[in-house]
């Protein structure tokens, strides 16, 4: 496909969404795709104090709802956005090293460092602990928010699900099997939780592996590993919808896989030219929402595998989130306009005379 620097929308393609990106610069945007001007792009904070230190490393959705957004940064700093008010309502530094995984629990802010070091930030004192060094990923499961999972480098960072009120390892998984006495290299560089009991991680080492955590195995269920020496994959994120999997690589765009047979990929999604550093899937599982190191990102039909929608950020984009527009204002859901006023004028002595009608007119059943 030959590169082409300019926005594109297919005209097919009306959904109502809005894009929240975050930047390798630390500048956190929005864009209504839905609007006249699709690709108009509006800065939510001020870009005057942004530094190197200010990259965004990771965003995540704050509540089910979805009008909250926690905000990572490389300085360890930690955003919340309030989506519906438009405005930042809190902004707080903590940790040791930048911030890798966020989420709630119970209404408390969970933050992961790089360093190991996971904190709930609670009054009157936050709870600390450490999951290990050379952390990648945490995230918090959208089941049961009591549980998160962490994925790193090296074995000792192998994939773990926690209990975050006892601080406990309910499940830590296996490593492969061993290649000539030989243990393979781990680096699961993303986790997921496709539901409460199945995990999904993605590694730059070229494998996508789901873990079941009820069963005694701790090894993976269903894997994919690149073995084409002219096709080697390296995986950079990953998102998850149902029985399907995205993932994107640093070299050949996104892949889906089905998590019932996860030997070959599904779809291919194409028009990158970089690494992918964000996949996201709305709600209903069609739309596709990307970040790439070429300083787009994109909007692909899920099952169609096409491209529908190409926005120029001119940072690159490191974090994308992305949900259903709502206008809450001057919706009537029954199809009557605000400006009617319905009045309705009772009989005098307090009878409805169409339904006396109504009712007389009735068989008596015996």
């Amino acid at each position: 496909m030959k590169y082409a620097s300019i926005n594109s929308k297919c005209p097919s393609y009306t959904e109502n969404h809005t894009l929240y990106v975050g930047a390798h610069t630390g500048s956190f945007k929005r864009i209504h795709v839905h609007d006249d001007d699709p690709f108009r792009q509006q800065n939510l904070q001020p870009i005057e104090v942004l530094n190197k230190t200010s990259k965004i490393t990771c965003m995540e959705f704050g509540n089910v709802d979805r009008t909250e957004i926690l905000i990572g940064r490389a300085n360890r700093c930690v955003k919340v956005y309030d989506c519906s008010k438009e405005e930042s309502i809190s902004n707080f530094e903590i940790g040791t090293d930048e911030v890798v995984g966020l989420g709630r629990s119970k209404g408390c802010i969970v933050v992961g460092s790089a360093n190991g070091m996971v904190q709930v930030v609670k009054y009157p004192e936050p709870v600390k602990f450490s999951v290990g060094e050379n952390l990648f990923r945490l995230r918090l499961c959208p089941e049961d928010e009591t549980l998160m999972v962490t994925g790193g480098k090296l074995l000792k960072q192998i994939i773990k699900l926690w209990d975050l009120e006892t601080q406990k390892v309910l499940f830590m998984a296996k490593n492969v099997k061993k290649v000539l006495e030989l243990e393979q290299h781990v680096w699961d560089n993303d986790v997921v939780f496709v539901n409460r009991n199945l995990i999904a991680a993605c590694s730059r080492h070229g494998y996508v592996r789901l873990y079941d955590t009820r069963g005694p195995a701790r090894r993976p269920v269903q894997d994919f590993t690149s073995s084409d020496p002219d096709d080697q994959l390296a995986f950079s994120c990953l998102a998850s919808h149902g029985d399907y999997l995205y993932a994107g690589t640093t070299t050949f765009g996104a892949r889906a896989f089905d998590l019932r047979r996860m030997k070959n990929h599904i779809h291919v999604y194409k028009g990158f030219t970089g690494t992918v550093t964000s996949i996201r899937i709305d709600s209903s599982g069609n739309h596709l929402f990307t970040g790439c190191l070429d300083r787009y990102v994109r909007i692909h039909h899920a099952h169609r595998t096409a491209l529908e929608y190409r926005c120029y950020v001119k940072s690159k984009p490191t974090q994308v989130l992305g949900l259903e527009f709502k206008d809450n204002e001057g919706n009537n859901q029954s199809g009557i306009n605000s400006d009617d006023d319905i009045h309705i004028v009772p009989h005098e002595d307090g009878s409805d005379p169409e339904y006396d009608e109504m009712f007389s007119k009735m068989q008596t059943v015996k």
